[in-house]
């Protein structure tokens, strides 16, 4: 009772400085004790630029409506300036709160359900290879990947409990690669994202078999151990 409230819904996909700066100055003539960041990656992404830069101590609160980026767990933030996406990585871009409500999935487009999947399994095939990995971030990582990869071929044909299952595993996989870190997938995807305005995870999707190859001469155990776990044969002798 008696809360003040303002919308800004100007956000668009891989937003841009000028569009956080604008939120920036919305946000300090508010000056709100709490953000409720609701939607995709972008729009998450895009609060935390806009409190970051505002330098503001609002509690941030995360309801991500699509089910990829994780941003919801994370402490990381893509902005995009010029046409090149630029990387926030510091830990108070970190959500407060992550509200993970399946409701919010059923009108989603069987696309972006598939863009969105490829860069859950990216999440975790770069967690897993990463160098700061540890056992707890493999774990979620496995587990998210052994979700996604079975859950997702449902999720893209309509299967709400599915879309939960998957929603979860993007969280998890965020929170993986949170700790573990990301890799040259992720490198190049944003570099040729901002050049090409291709679909993030659909990037990835294309990158991720020669980032696998690249990345077998250190991590080939690792990604055996998932093959394996995921009932999926494994091609060591070709690596």
């Amino acid at each position: 009772p008696g809360a003040q409230v303002e919308q800004f819904s100007d956000v668009a996909p891989d937003p841009p400085l000028s569009l956080v700066a604008r939120g920036v100055a919305r946000l300090q003539a508010l000056r709100p004790d709490t953000v409720l960041a609701l939607g995709g990656g972008s729009a998450i992404d895009c609060a935390k630029g806009i409190l970051s830069l505002g330098q503001s101590k609002a509690r941030l609160v995360a309801v991500p409506t699509t089910s990829g980026t994780g941003s919801e767990v994370t402490s990381f933030a893509v902005l995009t300036h010029n046409g090149v996406k630029y990387p926030l990585v510091e830990e108070s871009l970190r959500p407060a709160m992550a509200v993970l409500e399946p409701s919010l999935l059923t009108k989603l487009p069987a696309g972006l359900i598939a863009d969105a999947g490829m860069d859950v399994l990216a999440h975790c095939l770069e967690a897993v290879a990463a160098k700061k990995a540890t056992l707890f971030s493999v774990a979620l990582a496995f587990f998210a990947f052994q979700t996604a990869l079975n859950e997702l071929p449902r999720s893209f044909a309509g299967s709400l409990d599915a879309r939960e299952k998957v929603h979860c595993a993007a969280t998890m996989a965020g929170i993986a690669f949170d700790h573990a870190g990301l890799g040259a997938c992720h490198a190049l995807s944003h570099a040729l994202g901002g050049t090409f305005h291709l679909a993030h995870g659909r990037l990835n999707g294309i990158l991720l078999p020669h980032v696998v190859l690249f990345n077998a001469s250190c991590a080939a155990e690792r990604y055996e151990r998932l093959a394996a776990a995921c009932h999926l044969s494994g091609t060591r002798g070709l690596l």
